[in-house]
């Protein structure tokens, strides 16, 4: 897995729909679709075969929801995250999935950062680092 690297300022600080859709392998079930992606509640529900994979992403509110169960519906992970600074695409091929969960908003002392792997199996690395 990839690190944090504290220098990474530019860009967005949430991929934009097309990019989690590519990223999910599925059209999101948005809130209102009417507003744009930025201020909208999305959904993602997909699988890798082995787990099945829920993400709720409302970016204007720096919020990302995760839920991760096994094929038997048992969970395996689950975590809200209400100060989400960015998230980043760290991988995206077909046989190897990886996003950067950056925890900055509201933080003082720490910034957490969670490296979280769909495919080809779920793997999750929380990390927190001084400021």
């Amino acid at each position: 897995m990839k690190g944090w690297q504290f220098n990474k300022k530019e860009g967005e600080s949430f991929p934009d729909e097309m990019a989690w859709a590519l990223f999910c392998t599925v059209e999101p079930k948005r809130m209102d679709s009417s507003l744009p992606f930025y201020y909208d509640e999305s959904i993602f529900r997909f699988t890798n075969g082995e787990e099945t994979f829920y993400f709720k992403i409302s970016p204007s509110y720096h919020e990302f929801e995760v839920n991760i169960k096994n094929r038997d519906g048992d969970l395996l992970y689950y975590q809200l995250l209400r100060t989400v600074g960015k998230v980043e695409i760290l991988e995206d091929r077909r046989d190897h999935g990886e996003l950067l969960i950056v925890m900055t908003e509201d933080r003082k002392r720490t910034v957490t950062t969670i490296e979280l792997m769909v495919r080809p199996r779920f793997r999750v690395l929380i990390k927190e680092h001084d400021m």
